[in-house]
C-alpha cells in the first residue's frame, strides 16, 4: 500500500467512526426512555466490571511478558503491565492495531528486542489464543448451541475455521513451507515448542474468555437484565468472533450495534441491549483512559523529557518548604 493510500484508508476509517458516533448520538437522542435507565446502574456493578478490566489486562499482560523472557528480557510490572494498558489504549485510538505497534517500538528501543523476532513472538502469541478460542466454540457449538438463526450457523464456521487454521499454523508450518516454497520471515516455531510457555499462555488466554461472558453479564444486569450462563456465554462467543474482524478502532460501533442484534435473538429490545454494550464500553475507557495515560506518561513521555537541576536553581529538597518560601520572598 502506497503512502497516499495509507492516507486515504486512515482518513477514510476516522470519518467512518465519526459518522457511527454521530449516528449512535442521534439515536440515543430519539430512544432517551430506554437510555434513562443508565441512572439505575449500580455501584457495585461499576467496580465490578472495572475490576473484570484489571484482571483481563493483568492476564493479557502476561501473555506479552513471558515470551520475552526466551531472550533474557525481564520487565518490571509498570513496564509490561504498563506497555498492556498503552497498548490496548491505542488500539482504542488508531487503525489496524496501532498501539501493539507503540508496544513494539518500546520493546526494541529499550530491550534492543529485533521487530522480526517481535513479530514472530506476537504471531505465536494470537496463534495459540484464536486456535483455542476456536476448539472453545465448536465444542460449545457442537454440544450445547440449540439457536439454528444464520448468525449462529455461520458462527459455528467461524469457530470451525479457526481451529482448522490454528491447528495446520501450530503443528504443520514446516511442512507446509517446504511445501510450497514459502520463506517465512516470522516464525512461532521458537515459542510453541517451549511447553511451559505454551501451558501458561493457554490458561491465561482462557481466563480471558471466562471474564468475556460475566462482563457481558455484568453488563446488563446493571440495566436490570438477568441473563443466564448459558445466553451470556453465546453473547459472549459471538462478541469474540466479532472482535478478530476489527477495521474500525476499538471496534467502536460495531461491537454496539451486533451486541444490539444478537440480544434480539434472546427476547431483549434492541435498545435495551445497545445500552448495555454502551455500559460496558464506557466503564472500559472510564478505566481505560486515565491508567493508560499515566502509563504512557511514565513509560514514554517522562523520560524524554529535560529534567530540571534543582540543587543548581536553589530549590534544594534539603531546604524546608517554609524556608524556600521565605527566601524567595
Amino acid at each position: 500500500m502506497s503512502e497516499k493510500s495509507k492516507i486515504i484508508y486512515h482518513r477514510s476509517l476516522v470519518l467512518l467512526s465519526f459518522i457511527l458516533i454521530i449516528g449512535l448520538g442521534f439515536y440515543i437522542h430519539n430512544n432517551t426512555s430506554t437510555f434513562i435507565l443508565i441512572k439505575n446502574i449500580r455501584l457495585d456493578i461499576v467496580l465490578a466490571l472495572i475490576l473484570i478490566h484489571v484482571i483481563n489486562y493483568w492476564l493479557l499482560g502476561l501473555t506479552h511478558k513471558l515470551p520475552l523472557k526466551k531472550h533474557q528480557i525481564n520487565l518490571k510490572f509498570k513496564e509490561w503491565y504498563g506497555l498492556c494498558m498503552v497498548s490496548e489504549l491505542f488500539n482504542m485510538l488508531l487503525p489496524a492495531k496501532g498501539g501493539t505497534g507503540i508496544r513494539m517500538l518500546y520493546i526494541n528501543d529499550k530491550k534492543k528486542l529485533a521487530m522480526r523476532e517481535f513479530l514472530s513472538m506476537s504471531f505465536a502469541i494470537v496463534l495459540i489464543g484464536f486456535t483455542l478460542l476456536g476448539l472453545i466454540g465448536l465444542a460449545y457449538c457442537q454440544i450445547y448451541l440449540k439457536k439454528t438463526h444464520i448468525v449462529f450457523s455461520l458462527l459455528e464456521s467461524v469457530f470451525l475455521a479457526l481451529s482448522i487454521s490454528g491447528i495446520i499454523l501450530m503443528f504443520m508450518t514446516e511442512a507446509i513451507s517446504k511445501l510450497f516454497k514459502f520463506k517465512r520471515r516470522y516464525s512461532p516455531k521458537n515459542y510453541l515448542k517451549d511447553l511451559k510457555l505454551t501451558s501458561i499462555v493457554s490458561l491465561c488466554w482462557i481466563g480471558m474468555f471466562v471474564l468475556y461472558p460475566v462482563k457481558v453479564y455484568l453488563s446488563f444486569k446493571a440495566i436490570g437484565i438477568d441473563l443466564n450462563f448459558y445466553d451470556s456465554f453465546e453473547i459472549s462467543l459471538v462478541l469474540l468472533a466479532a472482535s478478530l474482524f476489527q477495521v474500525l478502532p476499538g471496534n467502536i460501533g460495531v461491537k454496539e450495534i451486533v451486541t444490539a442484534y444478537i440480544g434480539r435473538q434472546y427476547g431483549i429490545d434492541f435498545e435495551v441491549a445497545l445500552l448495555a454494550s454502551i455500559i460496558d464500553r464506557a466503564i472500559l475507557l472510564l478505566f481505560l483512559f486515565p491508567v493508560g495515560f499515566y502509563f504512557y506518561w511514565e513509560l514514554f513521555l517522562e523520560s524524554s523529557l529535560p529534567r530540571i537541576n534543582w540543587a543548581r536553581i536553589g530549590a534544594s529538597s534539603l531546604i524546608p518548604l517554609r524556608k524556600r518560601l521565605l527566601k524567595v520572598r
